[in-house]
C-alpha cells in the first residue's frame, strides 16, 4: 500500500512539475520569440537609417563644396573692398551653418592673408 501510494505521488508530482515546466518553457518561447522578432525589426531601421545618414551626409558635403569659394582678404586702401569681403564672408558663414559669434570670427581670421592677417595676428593671439 505505501509503495503503491509513492508510485501516485511520484506520478502526481512529476506531471505537476511538468507542466509548471512546460508552462514556463512556452511563456519564455514567446518572449524569446517576441525578443527576436524586435530585434530584427530594429536591425531593419538602424540599416535604413544608417543608409538616409550617409545619403544626407553626402549630400551636406557636396553642397557645402559647391556653394562659395572661400572669400580672402589680404587687405586694402579702398573701404568697399573691405565691405564687401565682410558679406561674402558672412553669407558663406551662413551658408555653411557657422552659427556663434565665436566661430564666425575665427573663420575669418583665417581667410586673411598678409599684410591684413599680420594686422589681425594679436586679436587672434587673443582669441
Amino acid at each position: 500500500m505505501l509503495q503503491n501510494m509513492h508510485q501516485e505521488t511520484s506520478l502526481l508530482l512529476k506531471n505537476y512539475i511538468d507542466q509548471v515546466l512546460n508552462g514556463k518553457i512556452n511563456h519564455y518561447n514567446g518572449v524569446l520569440t517576441t525578443a527576436y522578432t524586435r530585434i530584427t525589426t530594429l536591425e531593419t531601421e538602424v540599416t535604413h537609417l544608417w543608409e538616409e545618414l550617409t545619403r544626407l551626409s553626402e549630400e551636406n558635403i557636396i553642397s557645402k563644396t559647391k556653394i562659395l569659394e572661400l572669400p580672402i582678404f589680404a587687405g586694402s586702401e579702398n573701404k568697399m573692398h573691405l565691405y564687401n569681403w565682410l558679406s561674402q564672408i558672412a553669407f558663406y558663414c551662413l551658408a555653411s551653418s557657422i552659427i556663434s559669434d565665436d566661430q564666425k570670427i575665427i573663420y575669418a581670421l583665417t581667410c586673411l592673408y598678409a599684410p591684413a592677417s599680420t594686422y589681425m595676428k594679436s586679436y587672434y593671439d587673443k582669441v
